[in-house]
């Protein structure tokens, strides 16, 4: 078999004064966050490279999913896998085969971002959607963020960590500088293109690799920013798909039967005291 190429961002920055991080996941509990931070994050798989994405738009015959821009730039067919959680039918028994691939597209691109949109067409809106944080103020230095994504491509997970600042960084020459956010806690293979969110549930940022700083022997996590996420979203005429009115409510569907095995595995990162 092929060797499986993880998309994941390595970058080397000055030191940042570092604070004591998050407490590690914990056993998830279904709750309303969930709605809108584990349910619309998805694999995306490029060629032999696969990473995370969050669905930030969905009507009717057409989707729209945000992710790291270095997971959609290798060779080969660009797929989103859909699995149980996604539609809210995990504790039914739905027929397969799962996950649901579907055959998606890049509409949007900022590499200097390292962020991208991709869609696709001919299928019911999906019942959950992240949704962003209006304007491009970014998480102010020490508050908490939450992380989602799928390590290895196989565990769904969140954790929480502080923000440790905003850095101004080029990450193609000749391409401009964009700012990144950075918390104190590196992220997984996998988690690239996984969305990150504030208390309320609002998305600001996505995770693009890590910070590694050799002789303080410490690693941070990196992120795209709320801004280049606004400003992506601009440069390609996509602010209006992305709008969803406050007042419309999640479907969330009945739930009567015990969850079928899958796949992927869940863990929810535990709320702070």
């Amino acid at each position: 078999m092929p060797r499986r190429a993880w998309s994941f961002a390595w970058i080397v920055i000055p030191l940042l004064a570092a604070a004591p991080e998050a407490k590690r996941p914990d056993t998830p509990r279904a709750g309303p966050a969930d709605d809108g931070t584990f349910r619309p994050t998805v694999l995306v798989r490029k060629g032999t490279s696969q990473g995370s994405g969050t669905v930030i738009a969905s009507v009717e015959g057409e989707t729209l999913v945000l992710t790291a821009a270095h997971v959609v730039e290798g060779k080969g067919r660009l797929w989103v896998e859909l699995h149980r959680y996604n539609l809210g039918v995990e504790r039914t028994e739905p027929p397969g085969p799962w996950p649901l691939r579907v055959a998606a597209e890049v509409v949007a691109i900022d590499p200097a971002g390292d962020l991208a949109v991709i869609r696709w067409r001919g299928r019911h809106p999906l019942p959950f959607v992240a949704r962003l944080a209006p304007g491009d103020e970014e998480p102010a230095r020490g508050s908490m963020v939450t992380s989602v994504g799928i390590d290895t491509g196989t565990h769904l997970s969140s954790w929480q960590s502080q923000v440790g600042g905003v850095v101004w960084l080029e990450m193609h020459e000749g391409a401009g500088d964009r700012p990144f956010l950075v918390l104190l806690k590196p992220p997984e293979h996998g988690r690239s293109g996984g969305g990150l969110f504030r208390a309320d549930g609002c998305l600001v940022g996505v995770c693009v690799g890590r910070v590694e700083i050799f002789k303080a022997h410490l690693r941070f996590g990196l992120f795209a920013s709320s801004a280049s996420i606004r400003r992506l979203l601009r440069d390609y005429d996509l602010d209006e798909a992305v709008v969803r009115p406050e007042s419309e409510p999640v479907r969330v569907p009945l739930v009567q039967r015990p969850a079928p095995r899958s796949s992927i595995t869940t863990t929810r990162a535990k709320p702070p005291k």
